[in-house]
């Protein structure tokens, strides 16, 4: 009897630590699981964007203080080999982010691939999900879906990302902040046309939550000034149907024009970026300014 607790207790002592990344809720506090309480209980670390933001989580399910790590987009790759360290120490880490699953549009991949890559077991605990929300009560197609995250603010890389949306055939989700949402639906709408379908959606799980449908055009015209809350932007995938205006051609043949492209290499490139016929768009080109 003495032998084999002797041996249970190396046993333990040589048990490896894991990684759970835990969703947390969005808006609503009752939408924490039960799993998601009880691994936030007996964690031995908790790595967090916002240590003050979790510890205030913590205090409202009534979870006693716990030892937190902070892991944000400035820190996660200097805090990575610490936290892999303390799984090999033996330690059950925590992963949330302020708010969702972490990982998605926040910190976490980082982490992950580096606990993977030393043999460790990473495992989730699924919960709330401002993507899969956003996406199951927007209205539009659910079987074949992008997320796009925070799109760049301006650029070349920003009009690169829109040009891509102008044509993907899948339901593209995005997130935005409620400040820059005037100016990303007009964007939106100089690319994909004034008909494309959107729907807004607005503080998920809140008590003010909105879900905002219809047209880009009439989008532009409901949102002229920013609104409250965290915002999520679900736009219908193009169908090659949708028609694109003389005006949105002849901005892309600008563009190129203005690198350099001949009138035929830049017909070739609206043709690809817009799903518009070569001979269309290479007459705009010869009409232009």
């Amino acid at each position: 009897m003495l032998w084999n607790s002797v041996l249970m207790s190396e046993a333990e002592e040589e048990e490896e630590g894991a990684l759970f990344l835990v969703s947390t809720p969005i808006g609503n506090l009752s939408d924490l699981s039960k799993r998601a309480i009880e691994a936030l209980e007996t964690a031995d670390l908790i790595a967090c964007e916002d240590t003050r933001r979790t510890g205030q989580l913590l205090n409202l399910i009534g979870v006693e203080s716990k030892k937190l790590i902070r892991v944000d987009d400035h820190t996660e790759f200097k805090k990575k080999s610490k936290i892999v360290e303390k799984i090999r120490s033996g330690y059950t880490v925590v992963l949330v982010s302020d708010a969702g699953t972490p990982g998605i549009s926040d910190p976490g991949e980082e982490l992950v691939r580096a606990v993977i890559e030393n043999g460790f077991n990473v495992s989730v605990i699924p919960g709330a999900s401002s993507v899969l929300a956003a996406l199951v009560v927007s209205g539009m197609s659910t079987k074949r879906w992008v997320m796009e995250g925070f799109i760049p603010r301006k650029g070349k890389d920003r009009e690169e990302i829109l040009k891509e949306i102008t044509v993907e055939e899948r339901t593209v989700i995005l997130f935005e902040s409620p400040k820059r949402l005037p100016a990303t639906l007009k964007d939106l709408r100089q690319h994909l046309g004034d008909e494309r379908l959107v729907a807004v959606v607005r503080e998920l799980t809140k008590l003010h939550e909105e879900v905002w449908r219809g047209s880009l055009k009439n989008a532009t015209e409901h949102y002229k000034s920013p609104p409250k809350g965290e915002v999520v932007i679900v736009i219908e995938g193009s169908d090659h149907k949708t028609t694109i205006s003389d005006e949105n051609i002849s901005i892309l043949l600008r563009e190129s024009r203005g690198l350099g492209l001949s009138a035929r290499d830049a017909s070739d490139q609206a043709s690809r970026q817009l799903g518009v016929s070569k001979r269309r768009a290479y007459k705009l080109y010869t009409d232009l300014d």
